[in-house]
């Protein structure tokens, strides 16, 4: 089979919806008014959308299923939304419709279809099945004892509930599709590797006559029918929906030529990996298409699928060849349909995932964007020693930015390595003396220690950069901190009469929530002088990054610290405040995202759970900077769930003046490392509510990194490495397009 690739945006319209999953999914415009709505809901809520700028509703707080369909019932020109619901204690299943209230922000009125359904509504789809002029309502009850197909058809008041028919009984199922199979004026009901026909007696009469199809297949597959071989009648399409080893096949229609054998398979592909979206179409040319999209997480299985994949498969000569066209990978689907969502013409892949849940859009670009456009480098592939921090300065004065890491410096262009004697690993980079050139401030070995993290320790120095590429620097003593070693240092004039400090926050105080607060070391007027006064700058614990910056605009530079803020007093001492309630914040970075004219602070969150060595999704957000009241409120924005976030940086790296926030996952557990991610996020709209994700590299973990360097080919840079993957200094160079 021929393989193309093709260029898909990946835009987030909501990160992380307060549910524990999302099981259902429509789009449609609900008023007739031009407006694309997404509805979709899972454990504990149904929700609206509006995609444009991420504005999400409530509808109603329950359990909702994955049967969903928006259908005008009452026959006004507006499209209810109908859905399964669970109830619990007692569990009960419901199928219930909603109508939209006049202004979509009010209340959605409730009526129930079905309060005894038999179980779990999978699949809904209105059909005129008795051709009567009126769609009746079809649904599938899977994962039940008493699994089956029902029909319904409402009175004429359809606020009673429903008359339900029986149309199979007591087999697994999922997947609902309905068409003229055999050409006779009847509909034909196919669910799974399953087709069902109507009784002589009409389809309320009784059960329909159960056929298999697909004798190879499993009982959760999606279905679609499309006339592939162009006779007239519709052909059936096939995926194993909740597999890592899913069939995916076309079965042709001889029912008319081979009564007693009337389905011919033709295998497409196989290998699927929980393929649970499926949409089948035939073009002006009569070539046909289908469109798959596989989970992330399926069929109640451990696996993650780091590679889900859309793929759009086409057949030119009726069904005897396909191509296949890999439209995206790398960020799972449920229940995505391709859909003219932004009504520019051109058809754009909504959807959303099931666990761990997020609303998406994947909308073509005439032309890859410049994102694509990064090339990988090592720096050093060779790294003997894991290292805690990596920076960028210019060490040898050169004009050129260079690279520190550990004790190492790398020079630019060429990456020569040069060790820095007598220390072990580089905390921060600042002019220490004041003479307009960078110093750095870093930690020496603990020689009691054993292994790596033994061997790491709080004794600071400084060291000026004399004759670097030939070893020499002068050393000066700083002092001791009380912690372990510096998991989060900065610099910066933070004292009375712009007086700089070194600021250290340890990894021990951060780790057992011990009294190693962060301390603050002041630089005396010749820093050549030991050891500098230290004190506590808070007694917080915390051990993380920390960035200098006046962010409440008074003149004075304030500490910005993971979940916290510290306000310069101005005599020295620093109030604090917390901006991130209930998130363990771990790197940050500062920007206007929404243009105030305020700095906001965009922060990754660090969850791991250590019974398991496992590093669990947590959430990369942005923080709305309230503006001068500093007792009001933070509100957090979700812009991304990823294995910790615990690399960020902000910069303009596409040029239009607009930065772009860079994120690496660190995740340092085996099987896991080798596909920690590394992503540019771009706003999606002007508020900064949606955000268009890039996906830069998923070969290297990082630790402390995504740090952005000027190249001296005049490109912007990548720098990042990780914690387990200790002998990669990696750089990605962005090249311009063309």
């Amino acid at each position: 089979m021929q393989t193309n690739k093709s260029f898909l945006e990946y835009k987030i319209i909501d990160a992380l919806p307060p549910v524990e999953d999302l099981h259902s999914f429509a789009v449609g415009d609900i008023y007739g008014n031009g407006e694309n709505i997404i509805i979709t809901g899972g454990k504990s809520a149904l929700f609206w959308y509006k995609p444009e700028t991420g504005e999400r509703g409530t509808i109603d707080e329950n359990f909702f299923h994955v049967g969903l369909a928006l259908e005008d019932i009452d026959g006004d020109g507006i499209l209810e939304v109908v859905v399964s619901e669970q109830q619990n204690n007692p569990r009960r299943f419901y199928i219930v419709w909603f109508k939209p209230p006049k202004d979509i922000h009010g209340v959605w009125s409730k009526h129930i279809i079905d309060s005894e359904c038999a179980g779990n509504p999978h699949d809904i789809l209105f059909v005129d099945i008795d051709e009567d002029g009126e769609r009746e309502m079809l649904a599938v009850a899977s994962y039940s004892r008493t699994p089956g197909i029902f029909l319904y058809k409402h009175s004429a008041n359809i606020n009673e509930q429903w008359k339900k028919y029986q149309v199979m009984d007591g087999f697994h199922t999922e997947g609902l599709a309905v068409g003229d199979l055999n050409g006779d004026g009847k509909l034909e009901i196919v669910s799974s590797a399953d087709w069902y026909t109507c009784p002589e007696g009409g389809p309320y009469s009784g059960l329909w006559e159960r056929r298999v199809y697909a004798p190879s297949f499993r009982d959760m597959c999606r279905v679609a029918l499309l006339d592939i071989t162009g006779n007239g009648r519709p052909d059936i399409i096939t995926v194993e929906s909740e597999y890592k080893e899913g069939l995916f096949s076309w079965f042709e229609n001889r029912i008319l030529e081979n009564p007693e054998d009337p389905w011919i398979e033709h295998r497409i592909d196989d290998g699927l990996v929980f393929a649970h979206s499926i949409q089948a179409w035939n073009d002006e040319n009569e070539n046909s298409h289908i469109f798959l999209g596989e989970m992330a997480k399926g069929g109640w299985q451990k696996l993650y699928n780091w590679n889900a994949r859309l793929i759009q498969y086409t057949t030119s000569n009726k069904g005897k060849s396909w191509s296949s066209e890999l439209l995206y990978k790398g960020a799972g689907t449920h229940q995505a349909i391709m859909y003219d969502i932004d009504k520019d013409g051109v058809k754009e892949i909504v959807g959303k995932s099931w666990k761990f849940p997020v609303v998406q859009i994947w909308k073509k670009r005439d032309e890859p964007s410049i994102f694509t456009n990064f090339k990988h480098t090592f720096i050093d592939r060779d790294k003997s020693e894991t290292c805690t921090e990596v920076f960028v300065a210019d060490i040898n004065g050169d004009g050129l930015e260079d690279v520190v890491c550990g004790s190492w410096w790398y020079k630019s262009p060429n990456w020569e390595k040069f060790k820095i004697p007598g220390i072990f690993q580089v905390a921060a980079v600042y002019d220490v003396d004041g003479d307009g050139k960078q110093e750095i401030i870093a930690s020496k070995v603990d020689e009691s220690g054993e292994k790596f993290l033994g061997k790491l320790s709080s004794e600071f120095y400084w060291l000026k950069p004399t004759d670097p590429e030939n070893g020499v620097w002068e050393e000066h003593y700083i002092g001791k901190g009380a912690g372990s070693w510096a998991h989060g240092a900065a610099a910066g004039a933070v004292l009375p009469n712009g007086k700089s400090a070194f600021i250290a926050a340890y990894h021990s105080c951060k780790k057992s929530r011990s009294t190693d607060y962060p301390e603050i070391f002041v630089i005396p007027d010749n820093p050549a002088d030991s050891p500098w006064e230290k004190r506590t700058l808070v007694e917080l614990p915390y051990g993380e990054e920390i960035v200098v910056f006046d962010l409440n605009k008074d003149g004075l530079p304030d500490i910005i610290m993971a979940g916290y803020w510290l306000e310069n007093m101005g005599d020295g001492t620093f109030k604090t405040h917390k901006y991130a309630e209930g998130f363990e914040g771990c790197r940050l970075a500062l920007f206007d995202v929404n243009k105030d004219g305020l700095i906001d602070i965009v922060l990754g969150e660090e969850v791991y759970r250590s019974e398991e060595d496992t590093m669990v999704f947590a959430r990369l957000a942005w923080f709305e900077n309230p503006g001068f009241d500093k007792e009001q409120p933070w509100k957090m924005h979700t812009m991304d769930s990823l294995r910790s976030p615990h690399s960020i940086s902000v910069f303009d790296l596409d040029g239009d003046g607009e930065p772009e926030v860079i994120c690496g996952e660190h995740d340092p557990f085996q099987p896991e490392r080798s596909r920690s991610r590394l992503f540019v996020y771009k706003k999606g709209d002007k508020s900064g509510k949606t955000w268009i994700r890039y996906l830069v590299d998923d070969r290297f973990e990082h630790h402390n990194g995504t740090k952005i360097i000027s190249l001296a080919s005049g490109n912007p840079g990548i720098i990042s490495h990780g914690w387990a993957d200790k002998k990669y200094l990696n750089l990605w160079e962005l090249k311009p397009n063309g």
